[in-house]
């Protein structure tokens, strides 16, 4: 077993105070967004000698602590062969893995996995343009200007015929009305702070929108489901759902992939064609995942199986002093998000606390997973059998 150390990536839409609370640390000054636990080449996790853990096996799924403060940017993922395909094209131009505009990393699909440690909020699919059609119609009874209440009654209407995909481009394009005329998106939501609104998805655009305040990306959240998880519920964003996550604490897993096509809250790279071309825009219930539960003596075992075969994941929560032995068939990370206690193989012996990530290479000794004298929560990843 391997004790490892991830890197933190330090995105400005993270939190000072969420990966601090959960690892029992001070805040810090600079937001804290993501902890990597996998062999991305861009982020290579370590063992304790600092040996990267690609040195040792290359997974094929990324584990990451999760911790959003606002709204991340509006994104999609390619499947596997609009991966591959993109990854050849910009290699070809010569275009370096680590430049701003770079779209494909690598060559994989990126599926994903969030299970919420803390109420957490998302957005994710396409809702029913029809709902969307009456939230575009009450921005347009606000607004003063009249070309741009022309306009958004227009959307309206597009939506209420089902023309999502046509609405969508006009928000995202850079040529279209929304960037080109100055000042549309701020008075909308100007106009609308001014009027306190109580639907749920309004607020939502409301609140991204005093971070990107001329980003009519704030105006896609209205086409989009939100989505609010208590702790312990999970989503799952297969190839082209497009989506964002909001607020809160997660664990996530992941194909090892870090290919992000972006369309909105953001000041990074917007690839909109790449966007249009993977996004699926047919309508969608909420992308909830119903885990299968498991209750044994002294611990409750919650199984995620998301319908791919990069990964899947486990999680234990232990009563105090309890204790419970696992077989290691496959390649797999443990990551404990609560609690102390320990995993125990053979000899081997590492105490685990929140943050805590490791590596459990295959073998024939199983591994224990022990309580102290306080609850203990575990998740273990890996691959389907």
């Amino acid at each position: 077993m391997y004790r490892l150390t991830a890197p933190v990536k330090n995105y400005a839409w993270g939190s000072t105070k969420l990966l601090a609370d959960l690892t029992g640390q001070q805040p810090t000054e600079t937001p804290q967004a993501e902890m990597w636990f996998g062999t991305h080449p861009t982020t290579p996790t370590t063992i304790e000698d600092g040996t990267p853990l690609a040195e040792l096996i290359d997974l094929p799924y990324l584990v990451k602590l999760l911790a959003a403060d606002q709204p991340l940017s509006i994104q999609a993922h390619p499947n596997v062969a609009q991966a591959r395909a993109g990854y050849t094209a910009e290699n070809a131009t010569g275009l370096p893995l680590d430049d701003p505009k770079r779209v494909y990393r690598d060559a994989n699909h990126k599926p994903e996995l969030l299970v919420s440690l803390t109420d957490f909020t998302a957005m994710a699919g396409f809702r029913n343009p029809l709902e969307s059609a009456e939230t575009f119609a009450s921005l347009a009874r606000l607004v003063s200007n009249s070309e741009l209440a022309a306009t958004l009654d227009t959307m309206a209407h597009q939506l209420a015929r089902g023309e999502l995909k046509e609405v969508f481009a006009q928000l995202i394009e850079p040529s279209g009305a929304f960037w080109q005329t100055n000042g549309w998106t701020k008075a909308i939501f100007t106009s609308l702070e001014h009027n306190e609104p109580t639907d749920p998805h309004l607020r939502n655009a409301l609140a991204a929108a005093k971070y990107h305040p001329n980003d009519p990306g704030a105006l896609v959240t209205l086409l989009m489901h939100l989505i609010d998880l208590s702790p312990g519920d999970a989503i799952f964003i297969p190839s082209g759902t497009i989506h964002a996550y909001v607020s809160g604490l997660g664990l996530e897993i992941m194909a090892t992939s870090d290919n992000v096509i972006r369309g909105g809250l953001t000041i990074k790279h917007i690839a909109i064609e790449e966007l249009n071309s993977v996004v699926d825009y047919q309508p969608s219930p909420p992308p909830h995942l119903t885990p299968s539960v498991e209750y044994k003596h002294n611990a409750v075992v919650t199984h995620f199986q998301p319908p791919v075969k990069d990964f899947e994941l486990t999680r234990y929560d232990l009563t105090a002093d309890a204790y419970l032995s696992l077989p290691r068939h496959t390649n797999q990370i443990a990551v404990c998000t609560s609690g102390y206690g320990s995993l125990v193989s053979g000899e081997d012996c590492l105490e685990i606390s929140a943050g805590t990530g490791i590596y459990l290479p295959p073998s024939q000794r199983p591994v224990e997973i022990t309580a102290s004298s306080n609850t203990v929560t575990v998740f273990i990843a890996g691959q389907p059998a």
